[in-house]
């Protein structure tokens, strides 16, 4: 296996990175190496937990015109004589690369970026063509040209199958080499932060950040945040945008900080701030979602919130008892450390790409409501917490996130109302257990259960039924 990994990176980012002119100058090496030096988005950290396993990987940051035209000048210049306009250009050039690495996997992190009849044109070079998607697709996309598609928004898994694409999840994570440029046990002097995205696809999030902003001082980087109304008191706290090492800086240096996902990412769990907050050893707070209990520990590991007035009642708790905060910080960072770097999702990826070929620990997903998880004996809890390298389970369960009988476990919290057998679903399509195990009685008010398990019979997943535990 031998992977090409296509990537793009955010325009403005780009300018800023080449604003002095020196840069452009160096050869194409030290341009690549500059691109990935501050950790933009997953940098080189594909490649490099690929290495690690024997795996050969590159990423191409297909969208840079400088770097692009660097390993142009040096590998093909003549492609430079052609009259392109400068998106064929790039095109071309990548063509090129492909070619020049021959890579038996080509994986698309930007699959609204490249065009599908490119992938369609250079799909005999390769063994596989993959993408990568945990944002909002653009309209008429073309997918058939990808033979696997793989998202960390685990209701995308159905979204793309639905569409007839194989699809997989793969939950993002964090590139501990980052910790060797970041110091995370100096002091921190910002109390409370936030950095990301504003307003656009974050409207939701936009609106908590503006009621938090209101109540406590909290300090506020990202983009967008020209396009807030003058009188916003978002907007005044705005200091600007900050990408890469400055943004990891700032996490460094952030005693808490906010997450909040984006608006297409529903109830669900995603994205990178999880791991980039808690990574660089901040108290997170983030928005409560069914599935964040198979990630983190809730109000242990990070602290989680259902709606504005209970962000602010919290963020009020935790500047009021620093070390409390620091405490969960802790055992935040420990927990992405130890369950959510690049380099362990990397052996992921390559059982996903393997398939079905590579032998993985089993799944096993226990379904069970509220009341039966509530009866659930000790023992028992205590075998699901030992980790096992032969087989994984997850609890899916409809008692709340904080109960403490489930606390510790892998879990999905789904939520008591007409989603319930949605969201299990869409557990079985992320997961893709080998095994649901059901336990008894199938309450009425647990009628997402019987769903759940016709579903499980219908993807040819083995479905046992067990007597619920003894009262």
């Amino acid at each position: 296996m031998k992977l090409l990994i296509v990537d793009t990176f955010y325009g403005p980012y780009l300018q800023r990175l080449y604003a002095d002119g020196q840069l452009v100058h160096q050869p194409w090496a030290q341009q690549q190496k500059a691109h990935f030096a501050g950790g933009f988005g997953t940098g080189d950290a594909y490649s490099h937990g690929l290495g690690l396993l024997g795996v050969p990987a590159i990423e191409i940051v297909a969208n840079s015109a400088s770097l692009q035209q660097a390993w142009a000048l040096e590998h093909r210049p003549e492609l430079l004589q052609l009259s392109e306009e400068g998106g064929q250009q790039l095109l071309t050039i990548l063509e090129a690369q492909i070619r020049w690495w021959q890579p038996t996997v080509l994986y698309v992190q930007d699959i609204n970026w490249l065009p599908a009849a490119f992938i369609k044109h250079v799909k005999p070079l390769v063994q596989m063509v993959v993408g990568q998607n945990a944002c909002p697709l653009a309209p008429n996309l073309d997918l058939s040209p990808y033979d696997l598609l793989l998202t960390s928004l685990p209701h995308y898994v159905g979204k793309f199958r639905a569409m007839g694409v194989k699809a997989g999840y793969f939950p993002i994570g964090f590139d501990e080499r980052l910790l060797q440029r970041h110091q995370t046990h100096r002091p921190r002097p910002h109390a409370l932060t936030f950095v990301g995205g504003l307003g656009g696809y974050h409207s939701q999030g936009t609106q908590m950040l503006e009621a938090i902003a209101q109540e406590l001082p909290l300090q506020v980087w990202g983009y967008g945040g020209e396009q807030l109304p003058a009188d916003s008191t978002l907007r005044q706290r705005w200091q600007g945008e900050a990408w890469a090492e400055e943004m990891y800086g700032l996490l460094a240096r952030s005693q808490i900080t906010i997450n909040r996902h984006i608006d297409i990412a529903e109830c669900y769990a995603n994205n990178m701030r999880l791991y980039e907050a808690t990574g660089m050893g901040a108290c997170l707070l983030t928005d409560a979602k069914v599935n964040l209990p198979a990630l983190f520990e809730p109000d242990q590991e990070v602290v989680t919130y259902a709606s504005p007035a209970e962000a602010v009642s919290k963020l009020k708790q935790l500047l009021a008892q620093p070390q409390t905060a620091a405490a969960i910080a802790a055992r935040g960072q420990q927990r992405t450390l130890k369950e959510h770097t690049y380099n362990q999702r990397m052996g992921l990826l390559v059982e996903l790409l393997q398939r079905p070929h590579q032998l993985r620990p089993q799944e096993i997903v226990l379904a069970c409501c509220a009341k039966t998880a509530r009866q659930m004996p000790p023992p028992v809890r205590a075998r699901l917490q030992q980790p096992d390298r032969h087989h994984r389970v997850t609890v899916l369960t409809d008692a709340a996130a904080n109960e403490s009988i489930i606390e510790g476990l892998s879990r999905w919290c789904i939520p008591v109302d007409h989603t319930a057998a949605q969201v299990a679903s869409c557990c079985l399509d992320s997961l893709e257990p080998s095994t649901v195990i059901t336990l008894e009685p199938l309450l009425a008010d647990c009628s997402w259960l019987e769903p759940l398990r016709q579903q499980a019979e219908q993807q040819g997943i083995a479905v046992a039924t067990k007597q619920a535990f003894a009262s």
